[in-house]
This record gives structure tokens, sequence and C-alpha cells, in this order.
């Protein structure tokens, strides 16, 4: 089992937690370690069955505990709480602080996971690329493509002085359903609407959406990507 951070183990009995605590901070921390220990894997999907028990191996209460991992954002689930999913990177796992892995060659390979759970909309989108990409910078990424192909330059960000870089695109069929035609035209709209804009250029991208020419928001971010062939786009 991996070290434990101290404040995890206060509330440890031989390795067992006996309740909750009742602080955040500690709540969270030890959230963290138990959605590691039963989920070691980001983003692999096990039943509640199974994540139950594999929780009781650890937690007193692991109904209780199961359910704290949801509600302090560790853990998502579907609708009917047939499934559980790990969505938060953690102090445990090997790439939550973005160190890169040393190819043979001895190139920086760095390997970025994005949550497609997470992207429900536009703006949600950079926001996961600032809780993934930006989680060292003290500013955000604006809404726009601009802002993505920056980012993918490698000047900033947590992608900075790589030599190799690897974005792992989790549950991509759900984030491009989310970036699908609804989502973009909302998004033009908008922007068409703000007076900081280019109104006329957003007013024609939407003219040609509506008229089946345009593409959609999921399309255009691929394709951003692909103007950066040294940007390695896995789609899960």
């Amino acid at each position: 089992m991996v070290p434990v951070n101290p404040d995890v183990s206060r509330f440890l009995h031989d390795g067992r937690l006996l309740a909750m605590p009742r602080r955040w901070e500690h709540r969270k921390a030890v959230a963290r370690w138990l959605g590691h220990a039963t989920l070691p894997v980001l983003l692999e999907t096990v039943g509640e069955r199974e994540l139950t028990d594999r929780l009781a191996a650890l937690a007193a209460d692991p109904v209780g505990a199961r359910r704290a991992l949801v509600d302090l954002g560790i853990v998502h689930r579907t609708r009917d709480g047939a499934e559980y999913w790990r969505t938060e990177l953690t102090e445990y796992d090997p790439l939550a602080e973005h160190d890169g892995d040393t190819d043979p060659a001895g190139t920086d390979h760095r390997t970025f996971h994005l949550d497609g759970a997470r992207v429900d909309s536009v703006a949600a989108f950079y926001d996961e690329l600032d809780r993934v990409l930006m989680a060292d910078e003290d500013w955000t990424l604006g809404p726009s493509l601009d802002a993505l192909a920056d980012l993918l330059h490698g000047g900033f960000g947590a992608a900075r002085g790589a030599d190799r870089v690897t974005v792992v695109w989790h549950d991509f069929d759900r984030s491009r359903e989310a970036l699908g035609f609804a989502a973009t035209r909302a998004y033009y709209r908008e922007r068409a609407a703000d007076p900081r804009a280019d109104t006329a250029l957003f007013r024609s991208r939407l003219d040609d959406l509506e008229a089946g020419r345009g593409k959609t928001y999921a399309e255009l971010v691929l394709e951003v990507f692909a103007d950066h062939p040294e940007i390695e786009l896995v789609l899960r």
C-alpha cells in the first residue's frame, strides 16, 4: 500500500477508517486516500457492490464512505448509482504532480488526463483544461480556440518544457455530445451578442452552423489538436 498522508493516518486504526472526520479538509484528505485505495485506476468504472466491497476492507461504514466520495467530488456515478469511477487525481497518483516519465532516450514525456464527464458545455471544457493543464498558473484560459492553441504551443501551463506530451481524453463520446450542435449554437449566440467579440464573425459562424455547413465545437477542438502534431491526443 502507498504511504498514507499524516492527515489521514491520524483517523485510522490498524489501517482502517472507523469514521469520516467532521472537518472538511480532513474529510477531503481521507476521501482522496480512500478514492485512490479503492479505485487506483483513474476513470476505471466499477459497480456499486464492487466499490462497496472494496471500501468495506478499509472503512467501518463503507456505504457512508461511498457517499462521501461522491459528495466531495472524488468519485462520480451514473444517475442510477449502478457504476462509479474516480475522476480526481490525488497525491497518491504518479501523475498528480505532472512529473514527466523519462523515456529510454532520456526525453521528458508527460501525460495528462481530461475527464470527459466534467465537460457538459463549452465553458466546462475550458474549466477542465484549467484543472488539468493550468493548475500551477495564477490565471485561467479564456473560452476560445485561440487560447487552446496557445496552450498546446507549450509556452505556459503544466506541459511547458516537456519534450513529449500526451493528452488522454477519457469519455470522449460524452464530451463530443456535450460540445455538439446545441452547445456550439449557444456559444456562437453568446459571442455574437458580446460587443467585445468579433460579432460579425460569430454571426457568420452561427449562420453556417444552422445551415448545416459549420462544424461543432468538438470538431473544432479536434482540429486545433490536429494542428499540433507534437501533442499526442488519445481519445477514449
